[in-house]
């Protein structure tokens, strides 16, 4: 059961956030189109989040990280072994980035960060980009 915040932030998420026609990055306009709002496909799981995870898998291969566990310290645990090895081909997925405070605190943590430059908000997904060259952009998407 989720407390009544979550529900809040949900509303706001879904006040606040585009579909891909309102976004100016060609780079996360293509991946809205293509990965995110793309059509299922017979022997994608049917559960969307895990169907986009496994889409996001196979579009982006090599450098891909999941963030994910029980509790904040756990994630940050598991963030700052990888961190390091994060370069400008990888994607950080954070899940369940609205569960808590501070989920919430940490997301914008690593938005916040100098070496993140795309970030897409999904309400229950987190995605991290971090490519050279492109001006520093976060995004929230209808999901």
């Amino acid at each position: 059961m989720h407390s009544p915040r979550f529900y809040v932030d949900y509303a706001l998420h879904f006040l606040m956030s585009h579909s891909r026609h309102g976004t100016h990055s060609p780079f996360v306009y293509q991946l809205v189109d293509e990965v995110i709002y793309a059509p299922g496909k017979e022997g994608e799981p049917r559960e969307k989040v895990q169907r986009l995870r496994s889409r996001l898998v196979s579009r982006f291969k090599s450098g891909f990280v999941v963030a994910g566990g029980d509790n904040v310290e756990t994630i940050t645990s598991q963030l700052g072994q990888t961190w390091p090895q994060l370069h400008a081909g990888s994607v950080l997925v954070l899940n369940d980035i609205y569960r808590s405070r501070r989920m919430k605190a940490l997301w914008h943590t690593i938005q916040e960060r100098p070496d993140v430059t795309v970030t897409i908000d999904l309400f229950y997904l987190g995605l991290v980009f971090f490519h050279k060259g492109q001006a520093k952009e976060d995004f929230r998407i209808r999901f």
